[in-house]
């Protein structure tokens, strides 16, 4: 077992943080990602399915990520963006 995994998973989470933060004009502050390997599991809620399929999206576009799943909730809230 690599002893290495471990901060290696808490990389991968963190910039796959980053880059969901980076998606303009939706809220990602509910979406905990959490790597095992190279596979991402993004749990927490999201307002529509398209903010979904963004999150996984841009879960996919972060280097060293093979696989993303989803494992989000929708919760229907629209328009309560605080910005």
């Amino acid at each position: 077992m690599d002893p290495h995994t471990g901060s290696n998973d808490l990389d991968l989470e963190r910039k796959v943080t980053e880059k969901l933060a980076g998606i303009p004009g939706m809220d990602t502050s509910k979406i905990e990602p959490h790597a095992e390997g190279t596979r991402v599991v993004l749990e927490g809620s999201v307002d529509t399915v398209f903010s979904a399929r963004k999150a996984v999206l841009g879960a996919e576009t972060v280097e060293g990520v093979h696989d993303v799943r989803s494992e989000l909730q929708l919760t229907g809230e629209t328009g309560t963006s605080n910005h």
